[in-house]
């Protein structure tokens, strides 16, 4: 039987309610990134239950917390959430992008990366009881996938054929999602296990039709963001893949900024970002990208295998 893992526990897929594919709660990226940008750090518990429950209030019912351990995960400030909370929140394992990466990943091999994506899944991340609900996987150009990140794409891989939980990526500035997508297909993963994120950073719409034809999900995840293509001109995409057939679309806003979150000083938060992409979307596709397509994608039936 399928189910969605939720840091909580496994939900039945039809309780999910409206999902943001892929959002932040928590972030504390390495100190040399936090140096050189100081709207990187969401670390106020209290400001992330504000945040979700506003976002509750608005009918919103799960968010995928898509911050990884090279990122700052705190799944300890997971669970203090999802506990003040109704809404869901899923943890997500695997590494952020290569730029991010410990140093582990230079000396530890494939399987050795894996088994602590795995171990995150079935046991628990960072020695608590919560566990990931989705596997991420990221890259840091637009021109090519580092060989570190082909190694930890071969891990995380690895790791979903292994516990079934699905897979989400970071694309940096919307690129690279065809090869991402071409790669994970030449490791064996089922492409509709996957969900190519970030799209709507790059709306050429011959590159989104592109990457839809391989079979994954495609995420637009940026919307509100005005130093990004418009939410006139996602809609316009959105519309055009539902015309032709490419359903598989899921959206959400990447808010993993202080100033991208009222409670933090910054805007819209969860709750604004919900009201303006339901305002700019027809009813029906609304339906299906926060409601139809999570139930679908992030379900899976677990398997308890051992790290």
């Amino acid at each position: 039987m399928t189910a969605i893992r939720t840091v909580l526990g496994d939900i039945a897929p039809d309780d999910l309610g409206v999902t943001l594919c892929h959002e932040h709660l928590f972030t504390n990226p390495p100190r040399w990134a936090r140096e050189r940008d100081h709207d990187m750090v969401l670390d106020k518990v209290d400001a992330a239950i504000g945040e979700v429950a506003d976002f509750n209030s608005l009918g919103g019912g799960a968010l995928i917390e898509m911050t990884t351990e090279d990122y700052g995960r705190n799944a300890a400030g997971l669970l203090a959430v999802a506990e003040a909370s109704r809404v869901h929140v899923v943890s997500a394992s695997g590494y952020q992008k290569g730029i991010y990466y410990p140093d582990t990943v230079a000396t530890e091999s494939v399987d050795e990366i894996s088994r602590r994506f795995v171990t995150d899944v079935t046991v628990g991340i960072d020695g608590t009881s919560a566990r990931a609900g989705v596997i991420k996987f990221g890259t840091c150009r637009t021109d090519e996938i580092r060989e570190d990140e082909r190694k930890v794409q071969e891990a995380v891989a690895r790791a979903h054929l292994s516990t079934g939980a699905p897979i989400s990526t970071h694309c940096q500035a919307g690129t690279l999602g065809t090869l991402q997508a071409n790669g994970f297909a030449d490791l064996g993963v089922d492409p509709a296990r996957v969900l190519i994120g970030h799209l709507d950073r790059n709306l050429d719409y011959g590159y989104l039709r592109e990457v839809a034809q391989t079979g994954v999900w495609l995420g637009f995840d940026h919307w509100t963001k005005p130093k990004y293509p418009s939410d006139e001109l996602r809609v316009s995409c959105i519309e055009q893949l539902f015309a032709e057939g490419y359903t598989q679309v899921m959206v959400s806003g990447d808010l993993g900024r202080p100033s991208y979150q009222p409670h933090h000083g910054g805007s819209p938060g969860f709750a604004g970002l919900l009201k303006q992409i339901r305002e700019r979307l027809p009813a029906e596709i609304a339906e299906t990208v926060f409601l139809t397509n999570p139930r679908e994608f992030f379900a899976f039936t677990p398997t308890e295998t051992a790290a």
